[in-house]
């Protein structure tokens, strides 16, 4: 039976095997692969993100239909998203050049404290993505039916409001998006053991499935009238989740501070 140096125990403390030690062990098995204990990839903060996914996912669907009941001003509807990667050209580095400022003056802000606030801007998102579905619908003529009702002209006349009453969201979006995904990414990376980096990616991308896979789920109910409630639903699903997240990370952002960036591969999850 392998035995576990001191130095494997620190450095892969969440999984059974240490590579190092596989030389020393007398078994003439074929070489094994880790055995990796649940808990560490599901206690990552990786993969709280599923209703971050979720609710980010709603720029390719929900916020596309939405659009198409405004007055689009000769844009098309599903051509305005694109507005989120212009505003992630501009609010990349200048969020960016926040760190150093916040660094310079010994505010702390973590990993952990950046993936808050996008969770908690992802929230806000949702929230104004419901009160542009409101306005949608005490405007006219179809009000809180867009595009069906018969002074729609079969549908080819929107609510009259104009399309940009929409555009503030792919920039809150865009903040959540630097915040999250890209700190989330590093973070996964870096603090990742070096032979479960490509399973913990992997397992990032099953994140972002499930949050898709919810997204079918809550389709039902993405209808008019509907559509307020369920942004307004998302909106505070997404606020009980920073909430959670915060509880149970909060600790990480300190033992960082205390211990520097550390071990590649070190994680201490609370609990």
């Amino acid at each position: 039976m392998t035995t576990l140096s001191p130095k494997c125990n620190e450095v892969f403390s969440h999984v059974e095997f240490c590579p190092s030690n596989r030389i020393h062990s007398h078994s003439h098995s074929p070489p094994q692969l880790f055995l990796v204990r649940p808990k560490y990839l599901l206690s990552h903060p990786r993969f709280s993100f599923v209703i971050f996914y979720l609710c980010f996912n709603q720029i390719y669907n929900n916020l596309v239909s939405q659009a198409g009941q405004m007055n689009l001003h000769h844009i098309p509807n599903d051509a305005i998203q694109a507005m989120n990667g212009i505003a992630c050209v501009l609010l990349g580095p200048l969020i960016q050049s926040i760190y150093p400022l916040l660094a310079k003056y010994k505010i702390p802000f973590g990993p952990i404290a950046r993936i808050t606030v996008a969770y908690l801007t992802m929230g806000i998102a949702m929230g104004y993505a419901a009160l542009a579905q409101q306005l949608i619908y005490n405007t006219g003529p179809c009000y809180t039916s867009p595009l069906a009702c018969p002074a729609s002209n079969n549908g080819a006349l929107p609510n009259n409001i104009s399309i940009f009453t929409q555009a503030p969201i792919y920039f809150i979006l865009a903040v959540a998006e630097i915040l999250g995904f890209v700190t989330a990414s590093e973070y996964a990376y870096s603090k990742s053991p070096r032979n479960m980096k490509s399973i913990v990616q992997a397992f990032t991308q099953f994140t972002a499935a499930v949050g898709s896979a919810l997204g079918i789920a809550i389709s039902p109910v993405a209808v008019d009238p509907k559509l307020v409630v369920m942004y307004a639903c998302l909106a505070g699903v997404m606020g009980v989740a920073t909430v959670g997240f915060w509880w149970v990370f909060k600790g990480v952002d300190r033992e960082r501070e205390g211990e520097g960036d550390g071990v590649d591969g070190e994680l201490n999850v609370p609990g």
